[in-house]
């Protein structure tokens, strides 16, 4: 994509001099602005031009790959744009890229598009499908738009790379053509001496469900009952009748867009197919019909099959299999041992698949083509996993006896199929994606067995996973396949492509809209990064076979290789990854690979080191707080709402980075290095974005230097840090822990940045084993006053009550020191008699939910001592209320505590993470206990596993009511969070023990 001495399409803080733009032509003193944004880059309506813009595209790309660019058109007076003209890029002689190579589309803030009448999901009807918003996601496929006064209109601008062109750099230009004069962009593509394979070609299998002519069960007939009605997509979307030329013509068009995009594989509702020609599955139980028609089933397999799509997936059989006999469904005895056989159920597999296998090898599609047979969909319980073991079981045989080649895979979110029972018989494993993480020893074990290995994405997967939801960065849905290909992951499920019946799901349901206009589908921003990297993960393969480390390293730069959660999200940094690492597949000298720009978090950048934003040398004015945050560094920011307030910081070194939370609430920031010129930074965004490195200067003459933050309006800045780079020859000393281990404890994540952790301890235990290991292997270390080795362990006693230990960290300067203050705490025993909450005679909290959910998931559920049970918050309830929210507890008797405990499953994805405390005595006036609690949790799933969070409160005597106020919580994934325990004790505070 873009050349080192060029500037780079992202502009931020961190580009480099700028050529100056100029227009083609330009109406009057109130032209338009025009420059180049990233593709991954959100661009508002709201963008104003920054400081440096880009001015040029420059891309770089292999032979047969598809490059993007934004063009960010802003008007002072509205303006239309009448269409983007492209000349031929040229590289000199005859060697031409032609102009119809390249395309545009608008970026769009709405489509208007509504969900059709259906009967999965009535009560949607009418539902736009992109409500307006200010996060862009369809591409229109409109020619002109207008661009109002005082908006940012960007222009997506799409090249593609024609197989056999010549390496070589290839120069020419885009016009914006305006009711307020012509624009030029000036166009540089880059051709590496590497090709992205054709689809049929691809290593990598790329499966979208689509929706056609029926989706999952609609339109089922057994016996001659069907239940609803099939569901066509042609019919009630397009206007076409099913099966029709037109309808054909239509999928003709899907397939096309699939192919374009590198879906490489569909699923088939061959049950309907058959029903529209005159044959049930039903008739299968009693042998082959004689008077099979395919015709709708060929010419629909051939209509994919003729863009390159050669992986077809046959329906579910659960389906089918639900209509077997009562006496052939699973029962309880098959988890000691599955039938030998099933009469009726064998007799359909066997006619069934034996007619399939049969028409597909008269057709001479056995051959190049790859049928995948679908059993049930995502088994989670014993039963489902021994149906679908059993199924697997009489297809292995049916291959066998007839010769046929149907291979058996479906999503498995949980990794139920990993059952010993289960392995023989899958050929392709599909895990969700924390599935594959948490067992990937066992994946990785069938996968050098010789099987293949998948995984899928669906709405579970929510940020921070890899995903394709609008609701987080562009870029993540690219980066999925970066990390997919590191893990030698050979294909990807997502369950629908066009399921526009379901509605706004964040993103989940569909990735294209549709424009029955033109009889096509619009593309989106989330699409267009979803083949990029499909793109970089052919070209990470290519450069795997010549260079496997640099592969590696490559994707290691820009996710972690411990937590594929944690990743850049600086999206000017991955197109320089993208640069460099076609030119590397081409075998070109590419050197180091370019370091990171905003890291990830655990990260490690040579010569650095971090500061926090709460260190004592970070000086603020007035006008700024603390805010806990459970993905900041060292769990908190600094908070400013005020213009003008001010953060400086004087360091040593040659360069520094600031970082920063991102997200709706924050607005502009100017920063300064040693009293020069200001950069003015926007800190918008529509999605979270944590530790996001938007400043960064580097080559200052080594020494000290100040950096000033500035609020440049009246929004929020959320600072969360600063990244030092260190001078040639100059020492930065690290007396931080790098891990500590303790034994008989409750599980907590420990960052060795932070200093102070409250723990449950086991209540059968008499002592805990603490075993430090330090990041300078050249300091020391004490516990309690006494030296211990470093990585070697250490028995502290516990006694009933809170137990404090304090961990001293000295690093080899003999003057870089650090201190951890320990509360291991024991006796907070959930009990009627020792949880104070226990007793309550009111509870309640603002964001319950009414009715029927408010019995089932109210407040009360969080002090009736079940685990089993929880408050849950109404969801969608902090959307449209923001933090904070309330819990009240409260007791007709005075009670006493100094303990907090919460208890909740999965906190990351719904803990409490941000709290003040506060009591009344009398019921009605409030004091404050305790501000800023932190909770922090290390579970991302709700696997059921209990996590516990404690915090020591002050001693707190003749208490009629508590209030938690709830400052933040983690809630985006599931549009709530959750208590399942809220616990108060009184425990005394036992000696330090020595060790």
């Amino acid at each position: 994509m873009r050349r080192r001495a060029l500037p780079l399409l992202c502009a931020t803080a961190l580009l480099a001099p700028f050529a100056p733009f100029v227009p083609a032509a330009v109406a009057g003193p109130r032209a338009a602005q025009v420059w180049v944004e990233s593709p991954l880059k959100t661009v508002y309506r709201t963008t104003t031009i920054p400081q440096r813009p880009a001015t040029s595209i420059n891309l770089v790309a292999a032979r047969g790959e598809y490059e993007s660019a934004q063009i960010a058109v802003r008007a002072a007076d509205r303006l239309r744009i009448q269409r983007v003209r492209f000349g031929d890029l040229s590289a000199g002689g005859n060697r031409r890229i032609a102009g119809a190579n390249l395309d545009y589309r608008f970026v769009s803030y709405k489509d208007d598009s509504t969900v059709a009448a259906n009967p999965f999901f009535p009560d949607r009807e009418g539902d736009l499908l992109y409500p307006e918003s200010v996060t862009p996601d369809p591409l229109s496929n409109d020619r002109q738009t207008w661009v109002e006064a005082g908006r940012t209109q960007p222009v997506f601008v799409t090249g593609f790379v024609p197989r056999g062109t010549a390496p070589g750099t290839y120069r020419g230009s885009a016009t914006v053509e305006t009711s307020r004069g012509n624009y030029a962009v000036p166009i540089q593509v880059s051709v590496a001496d590497a090709e992205i394979p054709t689809i049929d070609k691809s290593p990598f299998t790329n499966y979208h469900w689509t929706m056609t002519n029926g989706f999952t069960w609609d339109g089922f007939s057994w016996n001659g009952s069907a239940g609803a009605p099939a569901y066509d997509v042609g019919e009630h979307y397009y206007g076409v009748e099913t099966y029709s030329d037109a309808w054909y013509r239509l999928m003709g068009e899907f397939a096309r867009k699939l192919a374009a995009y590198r879906t490489n594989m569909v699923w088939l509702r061959t049950d309907l197919f058959l029903q529209s020609t005159g044959t049930e599955l039903s008739e299968f139980v009693d042998g082959i019909p004689g008077d099979i028609d395919w015709t709708n089933f060929d010419r629909y397999v051939e209509t994919f099959k003729q863009h390159g799509i050669t992986s077809f997936a046959n329906q579910h059989l659960v389906h089918a299999l639900n209509k077997m006999p009562d006496s052939e469904k699973p029962t309880d005895a098959w988890n000691t041992k599955l039938p030998d056989n099933l009469p009726v159920t064998d007799a359909f597999l066997t006619n069934y698949l034996t007619a399939l296998h049969q028409h597909l090898k008269s057709k001479g599609w056995t051959n190049g083509l790859t049928w995948y047979q679908h059993i049930l969909d995502e088994p989670i319980t014993d039963k489902q996993r021994n149906l679908w073991t059993y199924v697997a079981r009489e297809i292995k045989q049916i291959n066998a006896r007839i010769g046929s080649g149907f291979r058996t895979m479906d999503a498995d979110p949980d990794g139920i199929l990993l059952d010993d029972r289960a392995k023989p018989y899958v050929d392709t494993w599909v895990p969700l994606t924390p599935a594959f993480q948490h067992k990937k020893a066992g994946y990785k074990a069938q996968q050098a067995a010789g099987q293949d290995l998948w995984v899928y994405t669906c709405e579970v997967n929510t940020p921070p996973w890899l995903n394709r939801f609008w609701t987080q960065p562009t870029m993540t849905g690219r980066m999925l396949f970066w990390d997919l290909e590191r893990e030698g992951v050979q294909g990807h499920l997502h369950w629908a492509w066009n399921a526009w019946y379901v509605g706004p799901w964040k993103g989940d349901s569909y990735i294209v809209y549709p424009d029955r206009a033109n009889m096509t589908v619009k593309s989106s921003l989330r699409l267009e990064a979803h083949r990029d990297g499909l793109e970089d993960y052919e070209l990470l393969n290519i450069l795997r076979t010549r260079n496997p480390a640099l592969a590696r390293q490559i994707v290691d730069s820009a996710i972690s290789p411990e937590d594929p959660r944690r990743y850049t999200l600086d999206p000017s940094y991955v197109a320089t990854l993208h640069d460099y690492l076609v030119r590397a597949a081409a075998g070109e000298n590419v050197g180091a690979v370019p370091q990171p720009t905003s890291p990830y978090e655990g990260q490690d950048v040579p010569r650095t080191f971090l500061t926090d934003s709460a260190d004592s040398g970070v000086v603020y004015s007035a006008g700024w707080s603390t805010r806990q945050r459970q993905s900041a560094y060292l769990g908190s920011v600094h908070l400013s709402k005020t213009s003008g307030s001010k953060a400086t910081y004087e360091f040593e070194g040659t360069g520094i980075d600031a970082f920063f939370e991102k997200n709706t609430t924050t607005g502009k920031v100017s920063v300064s290095i040693d009293g020069g010129p200001a950069t003015v930074l926007d800190l918008y965004e529509s999605v979270q974005y944590d530790r996001f490195t938007a400043f960064r200067k580097t080559g200052l003459t080594p020494g000290r230097h100040k950096i000033e933050i500035t609020n440049a309006e009246d929004k929020e800045v959320r600072l969360d840090g600063f990244r030092v780079h260190l001078a040639p020859g100059q020492q930065h000393y690290d007396a931080t822990l790098k891990d500590l281990k303790l034994t008989d404890v409750a599980q907590f994540p420990f960052e060795g940045h932070r200093g102070d952790y409250t723990l449950l301890v086991d209540q059968g235990a008499s002592s805990v084993s603490l075993t430090p290991t330090l990041t300078d292997s050249g300091g020391s270390v004490t516990v309690n006053g006494a030296a211990v080795a470093n990585g070697a362990s250490v028995r502290v006693n516990v006694a009933d009550g809170r137990n404090k230990v304090e961990i001293r960290t000295l690093a080899s300067d003999g003057r870089t020191a650090k201190t951890y203050a320990l509360s291991l705490v024991k006796g907070a025993v959930n009990t009627p008699e020792a949880n104070v909450a226990r007793s309550h005679t009111t509870v309640s909290a603002s964001a319950a939910r009414d009715g029927e959910g408010g019995v089932q998931y109210g407040p009360q559920k969080m002090v009736d001592g079940e685990y089993g049970t929880m408050f849950a918050a109404k969801q969608g309830y902090t959307d449209a209320n923001p933090f904070p929210h309330e819990i009240q507890v409260g007791w007709d008797q005075p009670k006493a505590f100094n303990t907090l405990v919460v208890a909740t499953r999965g906190g990351i994805p719904q803990g409490l993470t941000d709290v003040d405390v506060e009591v009344s005595t009398n019921g009605t006036d409030w004091t404050s206990a305790a501000q800023g609690v932190t909770f922090r949790w290390s579970r991302d799933d709700d696997d059921g596993v209990m996590e516990y969070a404690a915090a020591n409160l002050p001693d707190l005597q003749g208490v009629r009511k508590l209030r938690l106020k709830i400052n933040d919580a983690n809630y985006t994934r599931w549009s709530m969070y959750a208590v399942y325990e809220l616990e108060l004790y009184n425990l005394p505070t036992a000696p330090t023990q020595p060790n």
